[in-house]
């Protein structure tokens, strides 16, 4: 049976790379682990007993919440490295001038390319070499670039004449580019879970961001993919593969999301609660219930303030940047 993935597409291979195109995609901001630690959860008679805990349902809850911050902010916060696309790109071969290209995330720890597009064509421009025509400002989300190309088409700069850009609006700019809150870890000690082949993360270590370089190490050497058989993102787990041997003790060098702003952690742990409280006490979402002369009447989320104070812990972190300055 085919798994369903909602929102997947495959992305088209006509990239600068030549590989398929990288986008963003949700991931959770909280463990399990740290959401049923927190008053909400405790309020709610949640505890590492309960069916939603055991099942694995409280962490589907928790990235349907991290979703809707997503899309009410227009970004995303933990670190992935992706491709990005903005069209309406112009270059003046003639007159160069800094062009303020805005990324949709932020903060972006490196910009590794930037390549502009016309038609089949990708022009690389430089942004790595001491000498590059680039002004960093990751905190902010945004950099600057001189985007120089030959006037001729021939030689190092575009393989079209240059003029075909000027003042027209024919480019696509390709970046592609790390950011997000996430920290580097290196030689993290995981704990064996029971008598089983798998070894989890200290609790404040474990929501691994699953696109980053990642390597495991048994007795600090590097575990070959061949013999692990699973990793668990949202929960910092490795598992082994059964017949794999392990000498032991075990480190994992990665990247953790722990390590997001409290602001994004805390609107989580509301949207999750409120979801779960829903879903548990008015699944249908109706307003009200009614037998006879007893009566119930449900909020609905704004009326008992947690979306209110939702966007209010987001409102500094909602992108309204435009494209280009």
């Amino acid at each position: 049976m085919t798994t369903i993935k909602s929102g997947f597409f495959t992305t088209p291979v006509s990239t600068p790379s030549g590989q398929r195109k990288k986008i963003a995609v949700d991931n959770p901001y909280l463990t399990k682990d740290e959401y049923i630690t927190s008053v909400e959860a405790s309020g709610l008679g949640l505890t590492t007993s309960s069916p939603i805990y055991t099942s694995g349902e409280l962490d589907k809850i928790l990235l349907r919440a991290s979703a809707w911050i997503n899309r009410y902010c227009n970004r995303y916060f933990d670190t992935q490295t992706i491709d990005e696309t903005k069209t309406q790109f112009m270059v003046r071969p003639y007159n160069p001038q800094l062009v303020t290209v805005v990324l949709n995330n932020r903060p972006y720890q490196q910009v590794h390319s930037v390549y502009i597009q016309v038609l089949k064509w990708f022009i690389q421009v430089d942004v790595t070499s001491p000498g590059c025509y680039m002004q960093d400002f990751p905190d902010y989300g945004y950099f600057k670039i001189v985007p120089l190309l030959s006037s001729a088409g021939t030689g190092a700069g575009s393989p079209i004449p240059a003029a075909i850009l000027d003042h027209v609006p024919l480019g696509v700019l390709w970046t592609n580019y790390t950011f997000g809150y996430g920290t580097n870890l290196i030689a993290e000690p995981l704990t064996q879970i029971g008598v089983t082949k798998s070894y989890q993360a200290p609790l404040g270590n474990r929501l691994w961001a699953p696109d980053q370089p990642k390597t495991i190490y048994d007795n600090a050497t590097a575990v070959a993919d061949a013999n692990i058989e699973s990793y668990d993102y949202p929960n910092g787990i490795v598992t082994f593969k059964s017949s794999y041997t392990v000498v032991g003790p075990i480190t994992a060098t990665f990247t953790t999301n722990e390590s997001l702003p409290f602001d994004i952690k805390e609107a989580c742990i509301l949207l999750a609660s409120h979801i779960y409280g829903q879903a548990t006490q008015n699944a249908l979402g109706v307003q009200s219930y009614g037998i006879q002369t007893y009566n119930v009447t449900f909020g609905d989320g704004s009326q008992s303030g947690v979306y209110k104070r939702v966007e209010q812990l987001l409102e500094a972190y909602k992108n309204n940047m435009p494209a280009f300055f």
